[in-house]
């Protein structure tokens, strides 16, 4: 049963921060202050927001690979890295799409393009759904494989049951069952420290409820990919292969993959530069669409 879980779950996230040359105004959400920062100056914005449990020094290569070219900005999502951590917050998933549009509107950026690791390929999708205005395009990391849609009762069931389980067994659940999906045994050991370290520093209290109220965002993939005004851009290790006729059914533009080989969840760590020459590839495909 857990597995199916895992793997559901992978699906779903699968699915003192110093600009360099702005200012980092102060920004906060429900109370908690937003870590962000800035590197570059150019007319489009790459927005990168981190995936479960992990913070924004995972972009380091990426931000010192694109900066010349681009407006980088990176994200600490309230939680976790260096942004607050209040524990009365709900964690709710619809509040981190909030936190991304208070900082899109008070930085006032244009052409921006979001890309999203893990769960926050849902947050991408959901941010489209409702400010597509606000976007030239979304780029999926490791995540988004095949649109999910609803649950059955049973599989609701199981889910919930997991959830109590991680809640109560926080670090067997994290070091027995989720390294599983995380990881290839070519994953430099030094990688692999860094990610479970990160994971298990983080609250169960956050770290639980976050995934949880992502995984109720999950089941309404197919419906945000139906109102994309663009093609779902995606840069996935090849460990879990798209399901290209859900994706093309749902997605009325279409969408796009690029594919790292041989990597775990974390490509951006793992193979920085075969990642960075692949979502430039992306990039230059949504700067100039067919």
């Amino acid at each position: 049963m857990f597995r199916f879980i895992s793997i559901f779950l992978l699906g779903a996230f699968l699915s003192s921060c110093a600009s360099k040359d702005k200012k980092a105004k102060p920004v906060s959400s429900n109370g908690n202050p937003i870590a962000y920062s800035i590197s570059g100056k150019a007319d489009t914005t790459l927005l990168f927001i981190h995936g479960w449990c992990i913070n924004q020094t995972y972009w380091k290569s990426q931000v010192d690979f694109f900066s010349p070219r681009y407006q980088v900005l990176t994200i600490d999502l309230p939680g976790f890295g260096l942004s607050g951590k209040e524990l009365g917050s709900d964690w709710r998933f619809g509040n981190y799409t909030a936190d991304i549009k208070a900082l899109v509107d008070q930085l006032e950026l244009k052409k921006l393009v979001l890309i999203g690791h893990s769960m926050s390929g849902d947050l991408i999708l959901d941010y489209a759904q409702k400010y597509p205005g606000d976007l030239v395009g979304i780029v999926g990391i490791d995540n988004l494989h095949q649109p999910a849609g609803q649950l059955s009762e049973v599989q609701k069931l199981e889910v919930e049951t997991f959830f109590d389980k991680m809640f109560s067994s926080y670090d067997s659940i994290v070091q027995n069952m989720m390294a599983v999906d995380l990881f290839q045994p070519s994953t430099d050991s030094s990688i692999r420290k860094r990610v479970l370290d990160d994971i298990l520093r983080t609250k169960p209290e956050i770290a639980v409820k976050v995934l949880k109220e992502n995984s109720l965002f999950t089941p309404h993939q197919q419906e945000a990919m139906r109102s994309l005004p663009f093609p779902l851009f995606l840069l996935n290790s090849d460990v879990y292969p798209v399901n290209a006729d859900s994706l093309n059914k749902y997605c009325k533009l279409g969408y796009q993959l690029e594919t790292i080989k041989g990597s775990g969840h974390y490509p951006m760590l793992e193979q920085p530069d075969a990642f960075n020459q692949a979502l430039q590839k992306l990039l230059d495909r949504i700067s100039k669409p067919q």
